[in-house]
């Protein structure tokens, strides 16, 4: 049976046959396969966002679906591929910096690329992403060898805590056309010409994974580490948690209050001019007295009766002077 063929972005003016499949250049999770031909028109119709509804485009009929849900209702699918990426910023972990990788799952221990990134095989386990109906969030373990004690070093040269790990779900068939063989061994035309049947203008002679690439066919799970559950000389277990369930994450992450928390001529607050004011909202020249009162009047003063000011307070929370 031939898998569809992916455009990854519908196109004016083309030749579709049955079977392609495209995506809507706007944000749409659905991918759209076509079930009558013909040449699209001129300007991409909108497509649907329900499973199953149709959309016509100059004649071409373009049905709605899910990838990773059509593909888990087969009875054979291809294999389900985790990969995984830990972001680190400057400012929570010291270093800017994107590792990748996948676990060597499902008999596939070399490097993997998806969606134009590779993923390296590394060993790790991880377990624990299950949710449950009792009401409590999942606390998945990342367990990854420390083979010369490099996870060790990587700790000691930069906080791991709070860094996101991003666990992307793919099928095999979805993983970039790098990871296959790019000559494949097609048989002369001549030889098959009178066993296969044709469609549109291409002769069905062989049909390989890679058309059927497609990096937005994926599920993303976002996860923090929340700490060290365990080190030593075989391997590093990390404790991983949703964001709101991150240790010492206080919520509200703001409290309501009357007076603005922003740092005056900070990036919230965005006073760049010269004028001054005292903490009472009088103008001065004295710049020693430049002082911000923190209320809604204290941005009227600087910025003027303007609707969009930048006051980092709660209008209401209590009456302003």
């Amino acid at each position: 049976m031939a898998y569809p063929k992916t455009t990854h972005q519908w196109q004016a003016n083309r030749l579709y046959v049955v079977n392609d499949v495209v995506r809507a250049s706007t944000d749409n999770t659905l991918a759209f396969k076509c079930i009558i031909d013909g040449t699209s028109g001129e300007n991409e119709p909108t497509f649907p966002r329900q499973i199953t509804k149709t959309v016509d485009d100059n004649g071409i009929l373009w049905e709605a679906f899910e990838p990773l849900a059509e593909e888990l209702q087969k009875l054979a699918p291809t294999a389900i591929i985790d990969l995984f990426e830990v972001t680190l910023t400057e400012k929570t972990n010291g270093v800017a910096s994107i590792l990748r990788y996948h676990a060597g799952k499902n008999g596939i221990t070399e490097d993997i690329t998806f969606g134009g990134e590779v993923y390296p095989a590394v060993p790790v386990e991880v377990d624990g992403f299950e949710f449950s109906a009792k009401g409590t969030l999942p606390r998945p373990t990342l367990r990854v060898a420390n083979v010369n004690n490099a996870i060790t070093s990587l700790i000691v040269q930069y906080n791991l805590l709070a860094a996101k790990v991003e666990r992307i779900r793919t099928f095999a068939k979805f993983i970039d056309t790098e990871n296959y063989d790019q000559n494949p061994p097609f048989a002369p035309e001549s030889d098959v010409e009178d066993n296969f049947a044709t469609q549109g203008s291409d002769t069905l002679v062989m049909q390989t994974f890679n058309d059927t690439s497609d990096p937005d066919a994926k599920i993303v799970e976002t996860w923090y580490v929340d700490r060290i559950a365990t080190e030593s000389l075989e391997f590093v277990e990390f404790e991983l948690t949703p964001k709101i369930d991150l240790t010492n994450l206080a919520l509200p992450r703001r409290t309501i209050e009357e007076f603005c928390p922003w740092r005056y001529k900070g990036t919230e607050c965005g006073y760049t001019d010269d004028a001054c004011f005292t903490v009472d909202d009088v103008r001065t020249s004295d710049k020693s007295q430049d002082v911000c009162g923190k209320r809604v009047s204290s941005c009227q003063a600087r910025f003027g009766l303007k609707q969009d000011l930048p006051f980092g307070g709660f209008y209401g929370a209590r009456l302003q002077a």
